[in-house]
């Protein structure tokens, strides 16, 4: 009898040894996922941060950094996208000429490669809330878009 006791409480213990590792595996891979998404994100932000921050800091080389040679820029949802040229001109005269800034900057992940950022737009002569939709490759902004 005592051996079927020891028997019993070997099984519970190694019952509960084995539930506590699916449990501790579990939450690993929810940290793995949660880690994964974050890195992700910050992939993401990271260039639209730094245009943010060049753009406060009034540092065209930094601002003209951020953007892929093939960048587009539109006003509106439905505007329609200016060249790679064109827009190396807009961000030339709109942007850094004009010395364009977001004050208190709210940075949304839409998916795996859109940020939207909110706050408030100044530039010399110009101010509005802004409501920013950019699109980011490769570590480089592919497209923004001014969704006043």
């Amino acid at each position: 009898m005592t051996n079927f006791k020891l028997l019993l409480i070997s099984l519970f213990i190694s019952s509960a040894l084995t539930a506590c590792g699916q449990v501790n595996s579990n939450k690993k891979n929810e940290n793995n996922t949660l880690n994964s998404k974050q890195m992700h994100d910050e992939t993401i932000l990271k260039p639209v941060k730094a245009l943010i921050e060049a753009m406060k800091a009034e540092n065209a080389k930094l601002i003209r950094a951020q953007f892929s040679e093939t960048a587009t820029q539109a006003y509106g949802a439905d505007g329609i996208m200016k060249t790679a040229e064109e827009t190396k001109k807009w961000i030339e005269s709109d942007i850094i000429e004009r010395q364009g800034k977001v004050a208190n900057p709210e940075y949304t992940v839409l998916n795996e490669n859109e940020v939207v950022v909110k706050g408030q737009y100044s530039s010399r002569g110009y101010t509005n809330k802004a409501n920013f939709l950019f699109t980011v490759e490769n570590g480089m902004i592919t497209s923004w878009r001014m969704r006043y």
